[in-house]
């Protein structure tokens, strides 16, 4: 049972959208390019996060002859070509979620590390952008998730207190911001489940189907 609540912030990628395993893909295929492995431990380690954060890891991981700038380039391409050709599909429950939500007229708005133009085109790409009231990015604060800036300026636009708002997240980056922020940290799990996500979140949910169906007996 959810505590009682007055907003929903929700968490983009791995998420809402199944993008994760696209970005992986993409990631893996340039570092065979460069010259390096992009193993599992080393991918889990970069779900949910900046990309900031990302950068800092591959660098640490590959050393000082890894060129990250080129490495971003090309994988954005890969990305690219990837989604434009195979889409991007919402994760299982979406629709239920966004049902529950404005059933029960719960506000809610996305706030994602990814930077605005790549949460668009995403959004875009797996035709639910009208869906989505508003946005909060990586790229309108100073730091984005696990520090707290993205949920506290989220709350503030759904002009609420975080203790009153579920922060829906699928990783323990966006866990550790949630809490942080004083909202109430709510999982529902991808293809990872760190240990440590499991344990920071107050509440879990195998799919966004339980979390609307939660969401129904709750308001």
């Amino acid at each position: 049972m959810l505590p009682p609540f007055r907003a929903v912030v929700l968490d983009l990628d791995g998420l809402l959208l199944d993008t994760e395993a696209g970005y992986l893909r993409a990631w893996r295929r340039t570092a065979a390019e460069l010259g390096f492995e992009l193993d599992d431990p080393l991918a889990r380690r970069l779900s949910g996060q900046s990309i900031d954060r990302i950068a800092h890891i591959l660098a640490e991981a590959f050393g000082p002859g890894f060129d990250f700038g080129r490495f971003q380039r090309l994988s954005a391409e890969h990305w690219r070509r990837q989604v434009e050709a195979e889409g991007i599909a919402t994760r299982p429950g979406y629709g239920a979620l966004m049902t529950a939500l404005r059933r029960h007229e719960i506000p809610y708005l996305v706030a994602t590390n990814s930077r605005r133009p790549y949460a668009e085109k995403c959004l875009a790409l797996a035709g639910i952008r009208a869906e989505i009231p508003e946005l909060v990015c990586r790229d309108e604060v100073e730091a984005g998730k696990p520090a707290p800036e993205i949920y506290l300026l989220a709350c503030e636009r759904l002009g609420q207190a975080p203790g009153d708002c579920l922060a829906v997240e699928d990783s323990h980056t966006g866990l550790l911001a949630a809490a942080r922020a004083g909202a109430v940290p709510v999982l529902v799990p991808g293809e990872y489940r760190p240990p440590e996500a499991l344990q920071l979140a107050a509440h879990t949910f195998e799919s966004l189907q339980q979390l609307a169906d939660a969401i129904a007996t709750t308001v």
